[in-house]
């Protein structure tokens, strides 16, 4: 199976993510539709590729719009979502409504439109807290975010669907993807932000909390195998590094890369949920992850995927395009 001439529909590709998707279905000569309602995708991330695709603003909740803009369409890469830790606590509802209705209406549409594949895009959060070092496959799915049961219960569907339809799909739970068009409000972000400007990183806690930060280029890498190889057909993988690195490494990374040496993170007591008063606008997430890193040995296993991109050649290219594009991250936004 080859993307070669192949219609293609992103939801949500005009996000961080789906964007990266986007241009590289593109470059293989694939015929794109991005589905996006720009409630915080941004067409600037499309401006490479704007001339060579079909954009539709549209949401996911609307089926019968959906509908009318997958018709024709062979495969479907769903990446739109309620992404907001605060939101989902605040509105529960309202998460479940995005994430999980909206995945089943991006379900319907493909089997009344019989698409050939979905790749749809989970998350580390189905796992909740970490009851081991590395997370596989088969690690408890209890998740302590609302966003995780939402998004774990979007998986769960997706496997009725291909049970019930034999059309393929394939999950696909990342990490914490970084890399040029992240979305400001996340920790690199702010790290890489206060360094580019001469002020110290902000560290939350004593920072020993880790997580696992994969590329998007890697994660883009994934998502097309996934795509093209039947072998991924109704399995679930990993999208990580299998490598924890703390947040006070990160910080010291950040600062190394920068070559501002003499620069430090300074630390601050905030206490879960809470608005930083170092950092405007920056409020610590709800329930905190104490830890996250993901095998990735089975999507190697099956797939012959693995991360390639280090951790500090990841933050070099995502510095670089911060100093470009620094309108873009001019302040923290929260819509909950």
């Amino acid at each position: 199976m080859g993307l070669k001439g192949a219609n293609i529909l992103v939801t949500g590709g005009a996000g961080f993510i789906g964007s990266h998707i986007v241009e590289s279905l593109v470059d293989v000569g694939a015929n794109v539709v991005v589905y996006d309602n720009l409630s915080f995708g941004n067409l600037e991330n499309l401006k490479t590729v704007e001339d060579k695709i079909k954009f539709v603003k549209g949401d996911i909740l609307d089926y019968s719009k959906l509908k009318r803009a997958m018709k024709g369409v062979d495969f479907v890469s769903h990446q739109a979502a309620q992404l907001e830790i605060f939101k989902a606590a605040s509105e529960p509802a309202r998460d479940l409504e995005i994430n999980t209705i909206g995945t089943l209406n991006v379900l319907k549409a493909a089997r009344e439109n019989r698409v050939k594949k979905i790749v749809n895009a989970s998350s580390a959060c189905v796992y909740g807290q970490p009851t081991s070092l590395i997370q596989d496959e088969a690690h408890p799915e209890n998740p302590n975010w609302a966003y995780g049961v939402s998004k774990l219960a979007a998986e769960k569907y997706c496997r009725i669907f291909m049970n019930e339809t034999g059309i393929p799909v394939v999950s696909l739970r990342y990490a914490i993807v970084y890399g040029p068009k992240e979305w400001y409000r996340r920790v690199l972000t702010i790290f890489i932000k206060r360094v580019a400007e001469g002020k110290h990183p902000i560290i939350f806690g004593a920072g020993t909390q880790y997580r696992d930060f994969v590329y998007v280029r890697d994660i883009v890498s994934l998502h097309n195998k996934a795509l093209i190889l039947s072998r991924a057909n109704g399995q679930v993988y990993n999208g990580g590094t299998g490598k924890r690195t703390s947040i006070k490494r990160l910080a010291k990374i950040v600062i190394k890369v920068s070559g501002q040496k003499e620069l430090e993170p300074l630390y601050e007591n905030v206490k879960e949920g809470e608005r930083s008063r170092l950092v405007k606008g920056k409020r610590r997430n709800v329930s905190d992850l104490k830890g996250m890193c993901l095998s990735f040995k089975k999507a190697e296993r099956e797939l012959g995927w693995s991360p390639k991109v280090e951790l500090e050649e990841g933050i070099k290219a995502e510095l670089a395009w911060y100093q470009t594009n620094k309108e873009r991250w001019s302040k923290i936004i929260y819509t909950d």
